[in-house]
Order: C-alpha cells, then sequence, then structure tokens
C-alpha cells in the first residue's frame, strides 16, 4: 500500500497485545470452569488472579538451572492443567509485602527483556517486507526450526534424537526448494541484477533474523514458561508485553524520524485498518505460539509454523494472481512431512 514504516507498525501491531491481559483475567476469572464459584466480588476475582500469576512467577523464579525442555510432564492434557492452576490458585499461600514486590520485579524484568528480544528479530522481519519476495521471507524465516534445534540442544541439553534431525532436514529441505524456484524475475524472465542484490540483503538480513526468532524461542521456553498455569500465564505474558512495548518502546519512532531512518506520517484510514488486521491476527498467533512452545518444545512449535509457507504461497495465488509452481509443491510436501515426523516423536514423549 506504500505506507514503509516498518518501526511504526511494529509498534502498533505488538502494542495490540495489551488486549490479552483484560481478556486473559476475564476468562479466568468470570467464564472457566476452573475457577472458585467462591468468588463473588471484583476483588476477590483480582485476588485469585494475582495469585495465580504469582504462584507462575514464584514457580518461574525458583526454577533450578538445570531445566530440561523434554520431560514427562509436558504430555499433561489441558483438562488437567486447567484443575492443576486452580488448585494451586485456591491455595492459602501468603505472600509477604516484600516477596510481592521481589516477584513484581522479576516479572517486569523478565516481561521487558522478553519484549525486546520479540522486537528485534520482528524489526528485522518487517523491514525485509520491502527488501525480498514475501516467499524467500517467510522461507527463509522458517529456517528458526534448525536454530531452536540448535539452541535448544545448548540451553536446554536436549538430546540429538534421529527422528528430530530428520524432521529439521525436511524441512529445511522444503525450505530450500521453494526460496530456490521463486526468485524474482523482470519483464523477460532474467533476474534483474539491482533487484536481485538488494532482495540478497533482504535474505540475509532475514536469516539474522531466522536465528534470533529460534534464540527467541528456546530463551522463552528456559525462562517464561510456567509450570504452573501455563496457559494463563503465557498469555497474560502476552498482555504484559503489549503494554511495555505500548508505554516504553514508542522512544524509537521520534528517534528514527530525528535521523531520518523512519520519517514519521500518519497512516490513512485504509492504511490504518489494515494495520489493525495486522495487529489482531499477531496477538491472536503470538499467543498461540507461546502456549505451544510453553506445553511442547521451541522445535515442534517452529516446524509446526511452517505450515505458514504453503498457506503464502496460496494467499499469493488468491490475492496477487502469482503462480503456484511445482517448486511450492514439493518444497510444501517436505514440509508437511517433516512435520508429520516431528508430531510422532512428541507423541512418543
Amino acid at each position: 500500500m506504500g505506507y514503509h514504516k516498518p518501526y511504526f507498525i511494529l509498534y502498533i501491531s505488538h502494542s495490540f497485545w495489551a488486549i490479552a491481559l483484560p481478556a486473559q483475567f476475564v476468562y479466568t476469572t468470570y467464564i472457566s470452569r476452573s475457577a472458585p464459584t467462591s468468588l463473588s466480588s471484583l476483588q476477590d476475582r483480582i485476588d485469585f488472579f494475582a495469585r495465580l500469576i504469582r504462584q507462575s512467577t514464584s514457580d518461574l523464579r525458583h526454577r533450578k538451572a538445570g531445566y530440561t525442555a523434554v520431560n514427562t510432564s509436558e504430555s499433561t492434557s489441558s483438562s488437567t492443567l486447567a484443575s492443576t492452576s486452580a488448585s494451586f490458585a485456591s491455595t492459602t499461600t501468603v505472600y509477604t509485602s516484600r516477596e510481592k514486590r521481589a516477584l513484581s520485579k522479576y516479572l517486569f524484568w523478565l516481561t521487558f527483556g522478553m519484549t525486546t528480544l520479540f522486537m528485534v528479530p520482528s524489526y528485522l522481519w518487517y523491514a525485509c517486507v520491502a527488501m525480498t519476495s514475501m516467499a524467500n521471507l517467510t522461507a527463509i524465516y522458517n529456517t528458526a526450526c534448525f536454530f531452536a534445534y540448535l539452541f535448544s540442544i545448548l540451553l536446554l541439553r536436549e538430546k540429538i534424537v534421529a527422528n528430530k534431525v530428520v524432521a529439521v532436514f525436511l524441512s529445511l529441505l522444503g525450505v530450500a526448494v521453494i526460496s530456490l524456484t521463486t526468485r524474482e524475475s523482470g519483464g523477460d524472465g532474467k533476474s534483474v541484477a539491482g533487484k536481485q542484490s538488494f532482495s540478497m540483503a533482504g535474505d540475509v538480513l532475514a536469516l539474522v533474523g531466522a536465528a534470533l526468532y529460534g534464540f527467541e524461542e528456546v530463551v522463552y521456553k528456559k525462562y517464561a514458561s510456567a509450570k504452573v498455569a501455563p496457559v494463563t500465564f503465557a498469555n497474560t505474558l502476552t498482555g504484559l508485553m503489549g503494554v511495555v512495548t505500548l508505554t516504553m518502546l514508542w522512544v524509537p519512532i521520534p528517534l528514527f524520524h530525528w535521523i531520518g531512518h523512519e520519517i514519521m506520517e500518519l497512516p490513512t484510514w485504509k492504511e490504518f485498518l489494515s494495520i489493525l488486521m495486522i495487529a489482531t491476527l499477531g496477538l491472536i498467533y503470538n499467543g498461540c505460539f507461546m502456549i505451544v512452545v510453553s506445553m511442547t518444545s521451541p522445535v515442534f512449535a517452529a516446524v509446526g509454523v511452517m505450515a505458514t509457507i504453503p498457506l503464502v504461497a496460496l494467499t499469493d495465488w488468491a490475492l496477487f494472481h502469482e503462480n503456484i509452481g511445482w517448486g511450492n509443491v514439493v518444497g510444501g510436501l517436505s514440509i508437511l512431512a517433516g512435520f508429520a515426523i516431528l508430531v510422532r516423536e512428541n507423541r512418543k514423549r
């Protein structure tokens, strides 16, 4: 649409995550079947929700350094997790004022750190949209599964499993096939030299962003995925990250404007509606993704997200009338095969 303001779009999109905080509060205390029936007043519901988040934060704060991503507790059903969360929050755990402040401070720095880790690769993605093709960008960013597995081995001490290696290899093979068969071309069918070099710079930045995404997923799994009320905490953390973005990360906007990197211009109403749609879909995606990472593993989540590659190809075909070549078909099937192997491996655990 011609509105090339990647950081501003990212700021609006991530600030929109703040909606997840009141939404999670309403669901946990009003709608969820696991909420205690004794919650009669608003203050009771606030206390219940706060106690649940303190339990989750306390679990994170006292987690041992030897935490491993692969364990039997992660196969627990969602219904069991819900009842367990309710029982934890219903206990008479009493926190002193000092402990509450310490947990709040810990939660703030955890939220600020995760927000920053999310912002950097996300900004690179938005910046690369104008520097390379959408197919290339999506394909390269989905190599995050390789980096997620690498960092899982280094930081989570995850074992090297043959099926996982095969799954990641098939997924990356599918990415490579799609990327190599969807090069930009000019009207005569030949690549335009200037555009090709511009695309190369975008591809390199996208690869850096993919590595950071893989790192961020593993860091989230190790330091921000609670065992107490994991779904509630993941959605609450998403909302808190939106609050931090809204209140603190507006600073680069005037700075970028001052140095001429990104001149601030308000979008038109049509452009704003498009940004709002991006923000809404991003909220749904990020919330689901963080839950999946909490309840499974970074590698499983990263490979699962690769389904976006054939979906992007279909979207480009439907909206922009771009052809779906054999590379998209073969690459998509390879990605699906890798994901199927990973699903089977995950069920074994």
